[in-house]
């Protein structure tokens, strides 16, 4: 049986263009045909690793070339929407990263353009929807293992190594938004319920940081099942790095710990642990899964290429998250005091 192999153009070789070819590069149904940056040397520099076999500098060339059946989008969420309709005018499918727009208005027009090119699948990379353990987790919740309603508590916090890397990032984005559309598709997916109030508080802790914008976020949010979360997301020089991943209902907790981050049992992989109440009995769970599972993605995208199935997550639970994301962010930013 002969395999079709779908021809790949990379935009933006940056870290997340790295994690994106690291798990696909050498896959038998793919084959890297162009790496494109505006930094010239950072294209070569990929082209060199994952034997691409042409770099651009220019997105449009690297989009209408006639090679490239898929487009994978890693740039900063300003260029989203540009490089996009781009793709869509050259008839490409598109993986593109997460979150969707820089704005709200920039993410409805990108959504509406999906709807009217239905001919080219469009995946929005919320990657904890293909990592097994959050799977794992959405279904014992979906099961009834904790109960209903539950509370979600999950923190991501970075103590920057990098801060250029962050702050640039923070005057295209916020801490919210950023990952913030992961977890409240989280919320959405896990629980089967629908957003439906959100709040949040922030500050700037960084003086480089500029007016109107913060490093660290706390959202809240209600759903309409009675469930509760929380997202807290800071990115400082300062603050400590956690991560914390738990859900707790009238039956029981379930808590996630990183494989990276156990103290003990590392080849397992990630860590559920899994508290039964009234039982009073604890049960671990291994999950051996990548963390970002970019290769399980790609193959969702050419599974929607190859028979006109949904995404996973669909358009309008991308738009759903990002809004939501969205409207907490403008929560915080007219709560900072300058």
């Amino acid at each position: 049986m002969n395999m079709k192999k779908y021809g790949i153009a990379l935009i933006g070789c940056g870290s997340m263009g790295a994690a994106h070819l690291d798990d696909i590069y050498c896959k038998d149904d793919v084959e890297i045909k162009c790496v494109c940056d505006i930094n010239e040397e950072h294209a070569k520099d990929f082209a060199r690793k994952y034997r691409a076999e042409r770099t651009e500098t220019d997105y449009r060339k690297a989009v209408s070339a006639e090679d490239v059946d898929i487009v994978i989008i890693a740039t900063y969420p300003q260029s989203h929407l540009e490089i996009l309709t781009a793709c869509l005018q050259n008839g490409k499918h598109v993986l593109c990263e997460k979150p969707i727009a820089s704005n709200l208005e920039d993410g409805k027009k990108m959504a509406q353009l999906i709807k009217e090119n239905p001919a080219c699948k469009v995946h929005v990379g919320y990657i904890l929807r293909h990592n097994k353990t959050y799977q794992k987790v959405a279904e014992m919740i979906q099961s009834g293992a904790i109960g209903k309603p539950i509370v979600m508590r999950m923190t991501q916090n970075h103590h920057t190594m990098d801060w250029q890397k962050y702050l640039n990032l923070i005057k295209d984005t916020s801490p919210i938004i950023d990952c913030g559309v992961h977890y409240i598709d989280i919320m959405h997916w896990v629980t089967g319920a629908e957003i439906t109030e959100v709040s949040g508080i922030g500050l700037r802790t960084e003086p480089d940081v500029p007016k109107g914008k913060y490093n660290y976020g706390l959202m809240t949010a209600k759903l309409s099942d009675g469930s509760i979360g929380y997202y807290e997301a800071g990115w400082s020089n300062t603050i400590s790095s956690c991560n914390v991943k738990e859900f707790m209902g009238p039956r029981g907790r379930i808590r996630i710990t990183l494989q990276m981050l156990r103290s003990e049992n590392h080849e397992e992989g990630d860590m559920i642990e899994y508290y039964k109440y009234p039982e009073k009995t604890y049960e671990t769970i291994n999950i051996n899964c990548k963390r970002k599972p970019t290769g399980d993605q790609l193959e969702d995208l050419i599974h929607m290429i190859e028979t006109d199935a949904p995404g996973s997550p669909t358009i309008d639970e991308v738009i759903d998250s990002f809004t939501w994301a969205v409207k907490a962010d403008e929560i915080i930013r007219g709560g900072l005091s300058e």
